[in-house]
């Protein structure tokens, strides 16, 4: 494995941890959908259901599929504007409780989704030849 490859692995992991501390907040602070449109177990299966895909991404990451780094890449972006959308809704409505939980976890999705994109995209490349 690589040095560029390791280093992606590093954010990834990083940000799939964000990512579950994120679907935490949601639900501790009851994040608007909840209740309004869907049950909280609704909310809950639906989530796990999406926190699956990146776990996905990276073990065909690790098995070095080429595709899995466009997967991680895509991955990434999204988790970057869902932390900058939960920060700007409760900035805005100033509701957190009920409204857009998840602006705290949103932090570290920005804090971990910029370097994953940024390295992915800058040694795509070359992790992409790793990787077959």
């Amino acid at each position: 494995m690589t040095a560029a490859q390791r280093k992606s692995i590093l954010f990834l992991l990083l940000l799939i941890f964000f990512h579950a501390a994120h679907i935490l907040e949601e639900v501790w602070g009851r994040f608007w959908p909840v209740d309004r449109y869907y049950s909280m177990e609704t909310f809950i299966i639906l989530n796990l259901v999406l926190f699956a895909l990146p776990l996905i991404f990276i073990y065909f990451f690790l098995a070095g599929k080429g595709w899995a780094v466009y997967m991680c890449l895509v991955y990434g972006v999204i988790m970057i504007f869902n932390g900058i959308g939960h920060n700007t809704a409760a900035i805005i409505t100033g509701k957190y409780f009920g409204g857009f939980a998840g602006g705290y976890s949103g932090i570290g999705l920005i804090g971990a989704g910029i370097p994953l994109v940024y390295y992915l995209r800058v040694h795509l490349k070359e992790i992409k030849q790793a990787n077959g």
